[in-house]
């Protein structure tokens, strides 16, 4: 016997739909839980091929992978977005559609206000806005190979709530690629609460 289904039941809207696969698939309502980053400051939710890499020694070591990115979130933090469009791969930039400077801030803007909105309506958060830690950024090389060149990136990712409080902070692990020394690969691994009182609320 076919069992019956509430009204409404097991449907979601089409924006609840496209945060849930943001989020890994999954869709926390507890207030103070994560909502979606990708990269939180630009919105490089994206996972581009990258030619398959040997598992020979390393062409870049961790400490180059780790400079690269700090000086990537860097630019993006401080707004120099002529230096953090030329740290991206040509590759990416189209799948962006951003191919100027300008482009790529318009971009900024538009992602951390979805992500922003994204803590209001499925998280119960009030968000005022959110900045990497620059100190906690550390890079892993994991293979390498003919100019590629793939591995993780983690960093602490610091949310400023609307009002009183003190700042929420999440640590973030993104799965990156390089090719020929740009970014053509960041994708969001998972983020997981690590502030004093958290209760370990992971995405």
């Amino acid at each position: 016997m076919r069992r019956a289904v509430r009204p409404g039941k097991g449907r979601v809207s089409r924006e609840e739909s496209l945060f849930r696969q943001a989020r890994g698939g999954r869709v926390q309502r507890r207030p103070g839980w994560a909502g979606v980053i990708g990269c939180a400051l630009i919105g490089l939710v994206l996972l581009l091929a990258v030619p398959p890499v040997d598992a020979a020694p390393p062409s870049v070591s961790d400490s180059e992978l780790t400079a690269l990115f700090i000086r990537y979130y860097g630019a993006v933090k401080k707004g120099r977005w002529d230096e953090a469009l030329g740290l991206l791969h040509e590759r990416l930039k189209k799948a962006l559609n951003v191919q100027t400077p300008k482009e790529l801030a318009v971009r900024d803007g538009v992602a951390q206000q979805s992500l922003i909105e994204g803590f209001r309506r499925f998280d119960n958060l009030e968000v005022a806005r959110t900045e990497v830690d620059m100190t906690s950024i550390k890079g892993t090389v994991m293979a390498s190979g003919d100019g590629n060149v793939a591995g993780q990136v983690v960093y602490d990712l610091v949310v400023f709530p609307i009002g009183p409080g003190r700042p929420l902070m999440y640590r973030v692990v993104m799965d990156v690629g390089l090719a020929q020394g740009q970014i053509i690969r960041l994708s969001q691994a998972s983020m997981v609460r690590i502030d004093p009182g958290a209760l370990g609320d992971a995405v």
